[in-house]
C-alpha cells in the first residue's frame, strides 16, 4: 500500500517543474495519467537518449527515448489525446469527472484559452483540484511572462547573491527553481485534498516559481531587514565564519562551524585551543568581521590533510563538515546508495538500460516504503486500459479514435 493509492491525477505537464511534481505524486501511489499529443510529447525526442545500447547524445536505436522523459515519467500511465480537437477536449472533460487532480504548467491563461480553465473543470467536477505551475503565477503584472529556471533564479534574487563579489552574478548550478517548485506544488495539492475532505469542494493551487524561489532566501532577507545589504560571498555566508569550502590535498571540504559550541569543538579538533580567548573570535559577529583570518586558520589545517582524513577527524570531533562530491562520485557513494537514491533506469515496457542510473525517491516511510517502481510509458501505452475503464469505451472505439488522430 502507498499513501496516495486510489488518487487519479491527470498530468498535462512538460519540461521539469511540472513533471517532477507528478513524478512525486506517482511515487507516492497516485495513478498519474500522463496525457500527451498523439505523436508523443517533445521531451521524448530530446537528447540525451537512452535505449538498449545505453545512453548517448545521438540515438543509437529506434527504441531510444529522451532520457529526461524516461526519468520524469516514471510511475505514470501513458495516454494520448488531442486537446485541440473538440472530441478530444470533451474526452478530457469526461476524464476530469473521474479524476481528483489536474496538474498543468502551461503559461498563465493557456487553460482558459483552451476552454479548460478552472471554472469549466469545476462545472464538470466540483471536487476536482487544479494545480497550475507557472513562472510568475496566475495573477500579477508578470503573469504573462515566459520563463525557464535561469529566468526565475534571476527574478527571485538567487542569481544576485550567487558567485564572487568581484565577478558577474551566476545562477545556481542545479535547476533549483525548477526542482523546488514541484515540492511546494505537492504540498499545495495534498493540502487541497485535505481541505476537500472538510468542504467537499476542489481548489485551484496557483504555484509561482518566482514565489517559491524567493521563499528560499530567508536568511538574506532577515539580514537585509537589519541593514546588511546582501553581497555575493561565494561559498561564505552572511551570518558568520567559518562557513566556506576549503582546499584539501586531494579535493575540497565544506565546513560550517557557526555556533559558539561548533567553534570550540573546531579549535579543539585542529589543535588551536589557544584561540578561544582571542577577542577577534569571541562571537559570531566578531568572527564574521575577521572572516579572512578565520578562513586562513581553517584552510591551513585542512590543506595538510586529504578530504577523507579531514572530514573523518572533524566529524568525530562533532564539527559539521563534509566532502564536496561530484555527480560522478555520488553515483558510487555508499551512503546515498544505501538510501535507495541511485536506481536502475528502465525502458518503457521494461528492461534495464545498460550503464544508466537514475535518482530514487527522496521521501522515505519506515513502515510502508515507496519507490519509483514503474518505467516511463510508451506513447499511448495505456490508452485501451484507461479509456475502457474510465470512459466505458470498447476496444473498437479506441482504435477508431486513434485512426481519426484524436488519441
Amino acid at each position: 500500500m502507498k499513501p496516495l493509492d486510489g488518487l487519479i491525477v491527470l498530468d498535462l505537464t512538460r519540461f521539469l517543474a511540472g513533471p517532477y511534481c507528478t513524478l512525486l505524486l506517482g511515487g507516492l501511489g497516485a495513478e498519474v495519467l500522463k496525457i500527451e499529443p498523439p505523436k508523443g510529447e517533445d521531451q521524448r525526442f530530446r537528447p540525451p537518449f537512452a535505449g538498449p545500447k545505453g545512453a548517448s547524445i545521438k540515438k543509437q536505436t529506434e527504441e531510444d527515448v529522451g532520457l529526461s522523459f524516461l526519468h520524469r515519467a516514471r510511475n505514470k500511465k501513458g495516454l494520448t489525446l488531442n486537446l485541440r480537437h473538440p472530441q478530444g477536449k470533451e474526452m478530457f472533460l469526461r476524464l476530469c469527472e473521474k479524476a481528483d487532480v489536474v496538474v498543468e504548467n502551461f503559461a498563465a491563461g493557456t487553460m482558459d484559452r483552451m476552454e479548460l480553465g478552472f471554472p469549466v473543470l469545476q462545472a464538470r467536477n466540483p471536487r476536482l483540484i487544479l494545480c497550475s505551475i507557472s513562472g510568475f503565477g496566475q495573477q500579477g503584472p508578470r503573469r504573462a511572462w515566459r520563463a525557464y529556471d535561469p529566468i526565475i533564479q534571476a527574478a527571485s534574487g538567487i542569481t544576485s547573491v550567487t558567485g564572487y563579489a568581484d565577478r558577474d552574478p551566476v545562477r545556481c548550478g542545479a535547476a533549483i527553481s525548477d526542482t523546488t517548485t514541484p515540492l511546494y506544488a505537492v504540498i499545495g495539492i495534498l493540502s487541497a485534498l485535505q481541505m476537500r475532505e472538510k468542504t467537499g469542494q476542489g481548489e485551484w493551487v496557483d504555484m509561482s516559481m518566482q514565489d517559491g524561489s524567493f521563499f528560499l532566501l530567508p536568511e538574506i532577507m532577515e539580514f537585509l531587514a537589519a541593514g546588511d545589504e546582501p553581497q555575493r560571498l561565494a561559498n561564505a555566508h552572511v551570518s558568520g565564519a567559518p562557513f566556506n569550502v576549503y582546499r584539501a590535498k586531494d579535493g575540497f571540504v565544506s565546513l560550517c562551524a557557526v555556533t559558539q559550541n561548533d567553534w570550540r569543538k573546531l579549535l579543539a579538533a585542529i589543535g588551536r585551543t589557544e584561540l578561544e580567548g582571542d577577542p577577534r573570535f569571541a562571537n559570531l559577529i566578531s568572527r564574521r568581521d575577521h572572516r579572512d583570518v578565520v578562513d586562513g586558520i581553517v584552510q591551513d589545517w585542512i590543506g595538510k590533510h586529504t578530504v577523507t582524513e579531514a572530514v573523518d577527524h572533524l566529524q568525530k570531533s562533532q564539527v559539521p563538515a563534509g566532502p564536496v562530491l561530484s555527480p560522478t562520485e555520488l553515483l558510487h557513494d555508499e551512503h546515498i546508495k544505501s538510501r535507495g537514491m541511485i536506481v536502475d533506469m528502465q525502458l518503457p515496457r521494461g528492461g534495464n538500460i545498460p550503464g544508466v542510473k537514475g535518482i530514487g525517491m527522496p521521501i522515505k516511510f519506515m513502515r510502508n516504503p515507496v519507490t519509483f517502481d514503474q518505467p516511463a510509458p510508451a506513447v499511448g501505452e495505456h490508452n485501451e486500459e484507461l479509456y475502457e475503464r474510465l470512459l466505458g469505451m470498447d476496444r473498437s472505439q479506441v482504435h477508431a479514435l486513434k485512426e481519426q488522430g484524436i488519441i
